[in-house]
């Protein structure tokens, strides 16, 4: 009986103790670098920092936080999970941007696709307003906004018109 109550007494003092320790409330998504990878290729190989097969694949258009990014053997590798990255042969990384653009050009403007291939089937039409999601950059970090599925149009050619912040 006499060992229940010190034991008692011992959590009630610890329990006071760590109440008086500061706090501080962190979101899960702030822990990431506030980039994303996606997944391009109809199935990608995961591989481990060594770049070997790991025998696991993530499905396309799939979306990962990334962690970081290292380079193996002149290849990029996105980290999607301890130990486990993509090669930017099957994906690319962008950045969240919810926003309303407008097209500013007297002309049709150009679209591209992630690898910044230009479409020939497709243009947008000045004076034109789009939803926009996300925004990638070029190696040289030229953005560009998505304004659809895998069609992406060079951040110089729009105006913003109302941007929604995500906390």
């Amino acid at each position: 009986m006499r060992r229940k109550v010190i034991v008692a007494i011992f959590a009630i003092v610890l329990g006071i103790g760590f109440s008086f320790l500061p706090t501080e409330t962190v979101k899960a998504e702030s822990v990431t670098s506030g980039y994303y990878v996606d997944v391009s290729s109809s199935s990608a190989k995961v591989y481990n920092v060594d770049g070997e097969y790991l025998d696991k694949t993530e499905s396309e258009n799939s979306d990962w936080y990334l962690g970081r990014t290292i380079d193996i053997k002149g290849t990029d590798y996105y980290q999607i999970a301890t130990n486990e990255y993509l090669s930017s042969n099957d994906s690319y990384v962008y950045r969240d941007r919810p926003e309303v653009i407008r097209v500013d050009t007297d002309g049709d403007i150009p679209v591209f696709n992630h690898k910044f291939v230009e479409s020939s089937e497709v243009a947008l039409a000045p004076g034109t307003y789009w939803y926009s999601d996300r925004v990638i950059t070029t190696p040289d970090g030229m953005p560009f906004v998505r304004v659809a599925t895998d069609e992406y149009v060079g951040m110089w050619y729009v105006i913003q018109q109302s941007f929604t912040s995500r906390i």
